[in-house]
């Protein structure tokens, strides 16, 4: 079986242009609440044009469009970024000007639907929509029929599963990856995967001891990455059994990359690649990434827009744009990976690009779904077991 090299940082020269705007992309998992907030309109723009809608939009979207001149605003509770979201905002200003007053929080990922549940029980959310990579909650939001009864016109023209579960969209289709330290390594010890860095750890056992971290399958996304890849790559128990030992379980992408920064860590892995990818490329060479050649999970990041939206037209629009050549072009200028098979842009690998260069059989999308919770613990006991 042919391998797949490692992608390394890029020095200053290469490609200067791939994602300026992705300078100290910020780490999901804070539970502080970021000021999203675009600038405010200016006077008349509240009775600004707005361009025309696709013509194969119905000729009722006037009517979702003329109802968010009165809404103007939009809150989103989510755990991605604000530097992921500020060019897919930019640009959904431009085409619906009045629609001034976009936020969007950067919470972990179980506090984004904690919060919504909380004060939508008490009938005081203020959110329109949730935007959230952990899998497995979107199964149970689902269940508790929360997500309002929208069909976007946009969905004939994406894959089958871009809506993965009933009002539950798909955002981006982000790889799970890994980081290393090009300081602290030697390029032979450079990975391509969790295969090989087994491999690499085995050959040094004290070396390498406690020096790889790794989600922990607690968190609402680490069982999505580690679940995600020993149930869908070939032989992954296996890998897991000969890497756990030599690995450290931590809660947040942030603390991930900050050790491997550090050289508390030469390795981290499971990390969503709009987190990775973003902090390589901005180390000065310092970082590297990788896919995993042996077989790369995709996660997908959901959307959806609760029932309880105070402005529910602005999040139809904004859910539209999101799924749209053009807001697909502006995922990937934030650092996140567009799926749709029509998009233009230059900034990520999409989804199309990841099976080209890792082979169509090793790229594995993650279907979400509700876990239940006796699931959940014979999973993390057996990985605790593996770890030893």
């Amino acid at each position: 079986m042919s391998t797949i090299p490692p992608v390394p940082a890029p020095g200053p020269a290469a490609r200067p242009s791939r994602r300026r705007l992705l300078r100290g992309a910020a780490a999901v998992g804070s539970l502080a609440a970021l000021g999203g907030t675009l600038s405010a309109c200016a006077v008349g723009e509240a009775d600004a044009a707005a361009p025309p809608a696709f013509a194969y939009y119905p000729a009722s979207y006037d009517t979702i469009v003329d109802a968010s001149r009165r809404e103007r605003k939009l809150l989103i509770y989510s755990n991605t970024s604000q530097t992921n979201w500020q060019p897919i905002f930019d640009a959904f200003a431009r085409r619906y000007p009045w629609l001034s007053d976009i936020r969007a929080t950067n919470l972990g990922g179980s506090a984004v639907y904690e919060r919504y549940y909380s004060e939508s029980a008490a009938g005081t959310s203020p959110a329109d929509v949730l935007a959230n990579n952990a899998g497995p909650l979107w199964g149970d939001y689902a269940a508790r029929n929360a997500a309002a009864d929208y069909r976007s016109p946009e969905k004939d023209r994406l894959p089958d599963w871009a809506e993965l579960l009933p009002g539950v969209w798909t955002m981006s289709t982000d790889p799970v990856t890994l980081i290393y330290n090009r300081k602290t390594l030697a390029p032979e010890q450079f990975p391509d995967g969790l295969r090989s860095l087994a491999a690499i750890v085995e050959s040094q056992p004290s070396r390498f001891r406690g020096k790889v971290g790794v989600y922990d399958p607690t968190n609402a996304y680490g069982y999505a990455s580690n679940q995600g890849y020993t149930s869908n790559v070939a032989g992954g128990w296996d890998t897991f059994r000969r890497l756990l030992p030599f690995a450290h379980a931590d809660h947040s992408s942030g603390t991930l990359v900050e050790k491997v920064v550090s050289g508390e860590y030469d390795f981290s892995i499971n990390l969503s690649g709009g987190v990775a990818v973003p902090a390589a490329e901005h180390s000065g060479g310092l970082l590297g990434w990788s896919y995993y050649a042996e077989g790369t999970v995709v996660m997908p990041r959901g959307v959806s827009i609760v029932k309880t939206a105070p402005h529910p037209n602005a999040a139809r629009l904004f859910l539209d744009f999101l799924l749209s050549a053009e807001g697909q072009a502006k995922v990937a200028e934030g650092g996140l990976v567009p799926y749709r098979p029509d998009v233009r842009q230059d900034a990520m690998d999409s989804l199309q690009d990841m099976r080209r260069k890792l082979g169509a059989d090793r790229v594995h999308l993650y279907r979400p779904g509700r876990v239940p919770e006796r699931v959940q613990e014979a999973y993390v006991a057996r990985w605790q077991k593996a770890a030893g």
